[in-house]
């Protein structure tokens, strides 16, 4: 079930798991009672007959969704990017730091291996950003857009 006001997708089956839902209610429940529930994003009340002005709702919601999917790839490609930048200036510097006075043995002490480490730091951490940003970014972009391709053909059903 999706929240219409902010497009939270929420698992009934797992919240069902931890605490039915029909063992809160206190009197008799009939076949036709619909639970509905409350979005831990927004505080929005999630339910499953949806009408029109509804469906809209969460096609906004599901449109600014794809914006933040769009936006988390950006920033990961952003970072991703940096981070291949860095690592290749860190090789060099691990070459500089072979001095040819020392017949082309690394030399841990001098200022090339030590601006080496630091770029190495620095692109891994920037690269592994990056990453996790664009995979987050493509997940909720492909989620989002088949969303939306279910409510444009008339097939979403909450």
């Amino acid at each position: 079930m999706y929240c219409t006001h902010c497009a939270y997708e929420l698992d009934e089956h797992k919240v069902e798991m931890k605490q039915s839902s029909y063992a809160n209610i206190e009197g008799e429940i009939k076949e036709d009672t619909k639970v509905a529930y409350i979005c831990p994003r927004c505080g929005h009340l999630i339910k499953s007959d949806l009408d029109e002005k509804e469906v809209k709702s969460l096609s906004q919601a599901a449109h600014a969704q794809v914006q933040r999917g769009r936006n988390y790839f950006a920033t990961g490609m952003g970072s991703f990017s940096i981070g291949v930048i860095g690592a290749v200036i860190a090789i060099l510097f691990f070459f500089l730091a072979k001095k040819p006075s020392n017949h082309y043995v690394l030399v841990t002490t001098c200022a090339e291996f030590y601006v080496f480490i630091a770029l190495t730091v620095l692109s891994v951490i920037l690269l592994a950003v990056g990453g996790t940003n664009i995979f987050r970014g493509l997940t909720t972009k492909k989620k989002y857009e088949t969303l939306l391709k279910d409510i444009n053909n008339r097939t979403f059903v909450q």
